[in-house]
């Protein structure tokens, strides 16, 4: 016999977000992607994961983005040291803008990238939040 059924919702909403910004392994650190969670609040978007931040324990599965996640197409998607491998572009090539971040320049995901920023996210990150809170009103 159920006496109660409680079903809790999911504060996480990538599927429907019109901009995604995503982590992947080449963030480094579970602390590396919470530049992510701060640059997400000042743009208003969602975070997101590739399968092997997500298998790293950087973030939640939930967040996972790929053949073996979440299908997304945001307005835009800032990629953060993901690599750009084919299981996570096909959950992600349908973006309308997309922004890779990544320390190699040779990174697959480039190829698709709209505007690839070749540098560390712990240095462009804080530089790209900095920039936003003092150019928006």
């Amino acid at each position: 016999q159920i006496i109660d059924r409680h079903i809790e919702a999911s504060k996480i909403n990538i599927k429907n977000a019109q901009v995604i910004i995503a982590g992947g392994y080449g963030v480094g650190s579970r602390e590396n992607f919470q530049l992510l969670y701060e640059l997400a609040d000042v743009l208003g978007a969602q975070v997101g994961a590739s399968r092997a931040a997500v298998d790293a324990g950087f973030s939640e599965h939930e967040r996972q983005i790929g053949q073996t996640g979440i299908t997304v197409r945001p307005k835009l998607y800032i990629a953060c040291g993901i690599s750009g491998a084919v299981q996570h572009r096909a959950g992600m090539d349908q973006s309308a803008q997309i922004i890779s971040i990544n320390s190699d320049i040779n990174a697959p995901i480039n190829q698709i990238a709209d505007y690839a920023i070749i540098g560390n996210i712990t240095d462009v990150i804080p530089k790209m939040i900095k920039y936003y809170k003092a150019n928006s009103k």
